[in-house]
């Protein structure tokens, strides 16, 4: 069963827009992946990794652009500034929106966008059932540390929500939630099923919220998303001497990708993760290969 944040990038919309991507068929609506507003051109939507002109004809001001900012804000700039730095915000459901515009530094820090010129939103997608393979191979019989590797809309965060899903039926999991993608918690209360047993620290920094996890929530296992820094690293390697499995996805394409990064390679190493799951560039949330690190 497949269920997407459509709705909730829909009221962030001109009802112009809005109106003409809710005149889409049902199917079609299940498989939007992104729409993006570009100042001074025509709409785009991709639909099943295809993208096309949304309404050809009708160009998108740069004050309409700077007004659909403003709602993914929530109307208040300020309390997203965080979020707009670091080039993103993510909305309800999950959603993702990136941001292009004008860069303000700050003695030497980026702190802040201006002159919006184009939004993309990235549609969040809950599958569930597509991690029920992987699942099988891997944490059946007891959770295991996977490391979870995929290109950018490989469908990383669709398997990581899934197999909370799953571990989580039956296990005291912990989710770190940094970008509030996974579990897409509104109020306190996750939009998405992330199992029953699940605990979701949302808004956390990674390292942060996995040792805050650690020491507080008494986890069976630990769940979060596009590791990659450092301190991330250190934070695994300490879970790891505790003999807590982690489950974590990173970017990359191949095994040589994570061989480049010294972060993964390191954790690599140090057989921090049991397996490694690489996912087709080609089809969305399948597994191309899936290698045994450590015994």
């Amino acid at each position: 069963m497949e269920q997407n944040g459509i709705q909730a990038v829909l009221h962030c919309l001109p009802p112009q827009i809005r109106s003409r991507i809710q005149q889409l068929s049902a199917a079609e609506l299940a498989q939007v992946q992104e729409i993006r507003l570009r100042a001074e051109r025509p709409v785009c939507i991709q639909i099943h990794g295809r993208e096309q002109l949304l309404q050809p004809e009708s160009v998108l001001s740069q004050k309409a652009v700077e007004q659909v900012f403003q709602a993914v804000c929530e109307y208040s700039v300020y309390r997203y500034a965080k979020e707009i730095a670091e080039g993103f915000v993510t909305i309800a459901g999950g959603n993702r929106v990136g941001i292009a515009g004008s860069a303000v530094y700050q003695e030497g820090k980026l702190v802040q966008m201006r002159h919006i010129s184009g939004l993309n939103f990235r549609v969040s997608h809950a599958v569930t059932g597509c991690a029920e393979s992987l699942y099988r191979r891997t944490c059946a019989r007891q959770p295991a540390s996977l490391l979870l590797v995929g290109a950018v809309g490989s469908g990383k965060t669709t398997m990581l929500r899934d197999l909370c899903r799953l571990l989580g039926a039956s296990h005291r999991l912990t989710l770190v939630d940094e970008r509030s993608e996974i579990a897409a918690v509104h109020h306190g209360v996750p939009q998405y099923d992330v199992g029953l047993h699940t605990d979701v620290l949302d808004g956390f920094p990674r390292a942060e919220g996995l040792l805050t996890a650690l020491r507080v929530m008494t986890p069976e296992v630990l769940v979060c998303d596009e590791i990659g820094t450092e301190a991330d690293a250190q934070a695994i390697l300490g879970i790891h001497g505790c003999g807590v499995p982690v489950i974590a996805s990173a970017h990359g394409t191949s095994w040589e990708d994570l061989e480049r990064r010294p972060v993964l390679r390191q954790l690599l190493e140090q057989g921090v993760f049991r397996y490694a799951a690489i996912l087709s560039v080609q089809e969305q949330g399948v597994v191309r290969t899936l290698r045994q690190v450590t015994a």
